[in-house]
């Protein structure tokens, strides 16, 4: 009676009609018969797709279809007992033959069970690879956003000047990330050397308060007579202070330290530099506390903090006795110099890993101060109305010559007075940077250099006029040094003039005359965007003279270009607030300043395209040589 059954579950199993004889059909009961013929008639083929036996584990299908085959060989040989009990009829025989069937139905069952499962679970996986399809586009949509806007970053870096590049994951064949050896990289360490100065003053100075210092007195001991702005100016002093002492013997090769076989190739210099860049000068020193990086640190130490500083710090001289005697303590105070000491010791080999070596300069208190050679720490300073030029009081950072550029030189300017930022109108916070006109070689005569490059100006007296004073042949001598010297000069103007309109704006926003209030204050705001854009075209300018940008030289000279082209532009619109000849003496002496700004500028701006030509005209002839 199983038999049929069997038959049938076998044919659902693989979906395929099985022929059944006639002998077999006689063996079934009358409606079996029936029942059976018209599903074995009716039964259609459905193949089983290949993708999904594709998308199987192969040793799962493997087993099931062993597992099929060992069924099917039970199977016909329970058929077989199962047409013997038949002949001739034997009851128990046919019973235990309709168990095992029963037995082989069952399984068969189970196998189909399974199938089903399996394709369940493709049509999972199918799902969840549909999901990681949609999940990768996404990603590669967010990718794509991420480039762009790194595109956009990188175009506002190079706008204002800024390297982009990054160093590679990879190392050298010496293990050392690759850096290239650039002025740019040279110009990182002179800001990470002025940072160490500084963040080190902090504790030093926190210390002394402690410690019950007169800081004012100190300040006085360490260069007296210097006038300053603000008393909490007086800080300088003891950056000023660190300086000297951490740069003393920095032009020398040896950074005066006295110890055998220390001559060194540039290379040399470039690779101590890469060593020490990354690592932890505690941990550096506690691997060779003799060598002689071990030794600067020690000299510095002894030279930055006095004995009586020490004492009154600890109420004892054991750190420093501890460093005399060839040791470096790990006390944070101690921790906190050898950040010091490596900035500067790093910016020293990397000074003597270019060809020709850097070299530093320092200005003397007492120096006029000059836009192209120093930098004013302090931004809201704004001169006298007296025509003496600001004076430096204190050197807070040296400056140095790299190629043909010059990094400036940070000073604190001596006697100037302090103006807190002056809001004007509806938020708009204007300060001033009151920075002095360059002083190269005053009151020396014109020479015949500077008279025929005026003459291209669209107003020569007034160009000979501004830079007869600079003349000095060992100064002057090059379009660039010219055209920095022009723009230099521009910039102060536009400085002087954005002070007395700050000054006279302030007066008019208190008196009852707001419509002469309004006007100046427009005037001021494009007066204002002449500073930073003349600003900004100096440090482009000095980009330009420097080898690494030779390829990107039409680049930079289009951003000067822009740059005081946009200067020009701000002042003659400042002018247009003024219309007519009729007018009051405040009125005519703003507009004849700015008008002063907008000539100078003009000047500035052609002896800097007489420089751009030549640059062109050098570049082209060094690629032809090639």
């Amino acid at each position: 009676m199983f038999a049929g059954q069997i038959l049938f579950l076998f044919c659902n199993l693989f979906r395929k009609p099985i022929q059944i004889t006639p002998l077999e059909v006689a063996m079934l009961p009358t409606g079996a018969k029936d029942s059976q013929l018209r599903e074995s008639n009716s039964q259609k083929v459905h193949p089983q797709p290949m993708e999904e036996a594709k998308n199987q584990k192969p040793e799962a299908v493997e087993a099931l279809i062993s597992k099929i085959f060992t069924n099917i060989s039970s199977l016909k040989s329970a058929y077989i007992q199962l047409q013997a009990a038949h002949t001739p009829y034997d009851p128990e025989k046919i019973q235990a033959a309709d168990k095992q069937d029963s037995r082989l139905a069952a399984e068969i069952q189970e196998q189909q069970s399974l199938l089903k499962t399996y394709e369940v679970m493709v049509k999972k996986f199918q799902s969840e690879i549909q999901n990681k399809d949609s999940e990768i586009n996404q990603l590669q949509q967010q990718i794509e956003e991420a480039c762009q806007r790194r595109g956009k970053l990188e175009k506002n870096l190079k706008l204002r000047g800024l390297s982009t590049k990054e160093s590679e994951s990879s190392t050298d064949e010496n293990g050392f990330f690759p850096v290239d050896l650039t002025p740019d990289l040279f110009t990182s360490a002179v800001e990470a050397a002025f940072k160490a100065i500084h963040d080190f003053s902090k504790p030093l100075i926190n210390m002394m308060k402690a410690a019950g210092w007169d800081l004012d007195a100190a300040a006085n001991s360490i260069e007296p007579n210097v006038v300053y702005a603000k008393r909490a100016h007086k800080k300088y002093a003891f950056e000023s202070h660190i300086c000297q002492r951490m740069f003393s013997g920095f032009q020398q090769e040896s950074f005066a330290i006295k110890s055998d076989n220390l001559t060194v190739t540039t290379d040399g210099f470039f690779k101590q530099f890469l060593a020490l860049r990354e690592m932890d000068p505690l941990d550096v020193l506690g691997q060779n506390p003799d060598s002689i990086f071990g030794i600067f640190c020690r000299s510095k130490y002894l030279v930055v903090v006095h004995p009586k500083m020490e004492a009154s710090f600890f109420g004892n001289l054991d750190q420093r006795n501890y460093v005399m005697g060839g040791g470096h303590p790990r006390t944070p105070f101690y921790q906190a110099f050898l950040k010091l000491a490596k900035s500067i010791w790093l910016l020293h080999r990397l000074a003597y890993s270019f060809e020709p070596n850097v070299k530093v300069f320092q200005v003397k208190r007492g120096s006029e101060f000059s836009e192209v050679y120093m930098d004013s720490v302090v931004k809201n300073l704004i001169m006298d109305e007296s025509d003496q030029k600001p004076k430096v009081g204190l050197m807070v950072m040296p400056g140095f010559w790299i190629g043909g550029s010059v990094i400036q030189s940070r000073v604190y300017l001596s006697g100037m007075k302090c103006y807190s930022n002056f809001t004007l109108g509806e938020g708009n916070s204007l300060s001033l940077f009151s920075l002095a006109e360059p002083s190269f070689a005053r009151h020396s005569q014109s020479n015949g250099y500077i008279k025929d490059s005026c003459r291209i100006t669209r107003y020569p007296s007034l160009c000979l006029h501004c830079l007869s004073s600079y003349g000095n042949s060992t100064t002057i001598q090059s379009p660039e040094q010219l055209a920095q010297v022009a723009l230099s000069v521009s910039l102060y103007r536009a400085q002087y003039t954005r002070a007395y309109m700050l000054k006279v704006a302030k007066e008019l926003e208190s008196s009852k005359a707001k419509g002469y209030y309004q006007t100046v204050k427009d005037c001021l705001a494009e007066i204002n965007d002449s500073v930073d854009q003349l600003s900004q075209s100096i440090r482009e300018l000095r980009r330009l003279g420097q080898e690494t940008v030779a390829n990107d030289i039409f680049w930079h000279i289009s951003n000067v270009e822009t740059w005081v082209s946009a200067a020009l532009t701000d002042a003659s619109t400042c002018l247009d607030q003024f219309p007519g000849h009729n007018m009051g003496k405040l009125k005519a002496t703003i507009k004849g300043k700015v008008l002063n700004v907008a000539q100078v500028t003009s000047n500035a701006l052609a002896l800097f395209h007489r420089y751009a030509a030549a640059k062109i005209k050098i570049q082209y002839l060094r690629r032809k040589d090639r």
